[in-house]
């Protein structure tokens, strides 16, 4: 039996899955990943986040070895690949020593993204596709260069191409990460010079580009003892986890639009060429696809804000407290005593405002007479997703000048059907539902079994191992929702002219 090797480091743990030919999980392991975080007195909203990079290296390789000793007998393992968190990014010395390690929290270069965008203008955008410049790794480094040597750095590499170097022991990077880099021209396809030359950042210690999927290397003898993978594995090219997600979800064709409902819920359509927000608000990348795009909105804090009401209302986070929200919220699809605006939104990045209010609304005199149970919050928080999901497809739907007929979406909020029910009823278009959880991985998967020849093309690949279901919007919840989603925009556009 072939199978595929995928290590995923997410920014809340870091997983091993395997997977066969058919996209069928053989075996996985899991483990949380922690961080070391601290503010800057100078700006005491914005948090940096240190990552412990032999910790982290280390949680990965007992996920692997775990992962690899559930395998059945004669599962022949035919390459690894790794996918991880995108803006996350390790500087290394010549020698591999890692001299600065961030995932993609840490905004401790806040003052240097503000110098860049001054320098550069809206030409950052127009470059790079994304902005602001806080989180990505051009930021980083010019933090670097003030506080620490920055003649010692001589490779910059995003985290899934760390990854692959201590798997293969070769520096190199892929175009879905290095979009999230702001060192990228993302229409060229390669390091922006333009950028360099304005900011004095060397070239040198920007790694070759290969195309994901490419073989880039073999295990070492060091990896292998680390993750227990047979030395000489071949060693496929992984790129960011939102885009393999959305491949994994089966998403590879122009046009083609995915969801990804995990801690953030990034909403991407698939573009055949760059197409730039002449606003400046949306991303613009690469697709793990070559020569496929990405157009991104986003909405923001949905799984994590969902995990923390399970954890107010129920004590914890697991199946049991998720089955619990399903029967509270069981019934209540009528009218709505609570409007919720916690977590989720519209990507706006022309009023990224840290003092912008959020909270739960209540009907007078509600709190007087008829206190709100956990169903009507919790109900009230899934329109919230539902509503801030739309209202970012509906940002993607107007600069791409394309309709959207279909949803795909995967991740760990689609356990929840009355997400499903009430996005279906929300968006309007069917919605197809990725069966597969892990579905960076799954995407990572298809890209090392192509590379692998285990399938002749990435198309199919899709077709064998992409497995989904569909929910259809429900006619009898539309009217109730458009009325629902209106009050709710309306409050949100008033929200965002307030500040604390």
């Amino acid at each position: 039996m072939d199978c595929l090797v995928t290590l995923d480091a997410g920014t809340g743990s870091g997983r091993c899955v395997i997977f066969d030919a058919r996209g069928q999980p053989l075996a996985a392991a899991q483990e949380p990943f922690h961080y070391r975080f601290f503010t800057d007195p100078a700006i005491p909203y914005v948090r940096g986040f240190d990552l412990d990079a032999p910790a982290f290296w280390q949680a990965l390789a007992r996920c692997t070895r775990t992962a690899l000793a559930a395998l059945p007998a004669g599962a022949r393992i035919r390459g690894v690949i790794a996918t991880a968190q995108r803006e996350g990014c390790v500087f290394l010395d010549a020698a591999g020593e890692v001299l600065y390690a961030g995932p993609n929290l840490d905004a401790r270069a806040a003052a240097e993204g503000l110098e860049a965008m001054e320098a550069l203008g809206p030409r950052l955008h127009q470059i790079t596709g994304h902005a602001p410049a806080y989180i990505f790794a051009l930021a980083r480094y010019r933090w670097f260069c003030k506080h620490h040597d920055a003649a010692r750095v001589a490779t910059v590499l995003m985290l899934n191409d760390w990854i692959t170097y201590l798997l293969s022991g070769v520096r190199g990077a892929e175009p879905s990460n290095a979009s999230e880099s702001m060192l990228y021209d993302v229409a060229r396809r390669a390091w922006s010079e333009e950028i360099l030359a304005a900011l004095d950042i060397p070239r040198t210690i920007l790694p070759t580009l290969r195309e994901t999927g490419a073989c880039v290397g073999r295990v070492t003898a060091a990896a292998a003892a680390a993750t227990g993978l047979p030395e000489g594995t071949p060693v496929f090219v992984g790129g960011a986890d939102t885009e393999s997600a959305l491949l994994g979800s089966g998403v590879a064709e122009d046009g083609e639009t995915g969801a990804v409902l995990g801690t953030t819920t990034p909403v991407q359509m698939v573009t055949a060429r760059p197409i730039l927000d002449p606003a400046g608000n949306l991303w613009t990348s690469c697709h793990v696809v070559p020569g496929r795009w990405v157009l991104e909105s986003n909405a923001g804090d949905t799984g994590g804000a969902y995990r923390w009401l399970l954890e107010l209302f129920f004590g914890a986070s697991d199946a049991a407290a998720h089955a619990a929200a399903e029967a509270a919220m069981a019934g209540e699809n009528g009218a709505r005593p609570v409007v919720s605006h916690l977590g989720p939104a519209v990507f706006n990045l022309g009023n990224m405002n840290p003092f912008q209010p959020a909270g739960l609304l209540f009907r007078f005199p509600l709190l007087h007479v008829d206190r709100p149970q956990r169903g009507e919050i919790l109900r009230s928080f899934v329109d919230n997703v539902a509503f801030a999901i739309r209202g970012n497809l509906e940002q993607i739907a107007a600069v791409a000048g394309r309709p959207i007929d279909v949803l795909h979406v995967s991740g760990g909020l689609t356990r929840s059907p009355t997400v499903l029910r009430t996005l279906a009823a929300a968006v309007g278009v069917p919605v197809e539902v990725a069966l597969v959880a892990e579905s960076a991985s799954l995407g990572s998967a298809m890209l090392a079994a192509v590379g692998a020849g285990v399938h002749p093309a990435l198309a199919d690949a899709v077709a064998a191992m992409a497995h989904s279901r569909r929910v259809e919007p429900d006619p009898a919840d539309r009217p109730a929702v458009e009325e629902r989603y209106g009050r709710w925009r309306q409050v949100y556009e008033t929200l965002r002219t307030w500040s604390l």
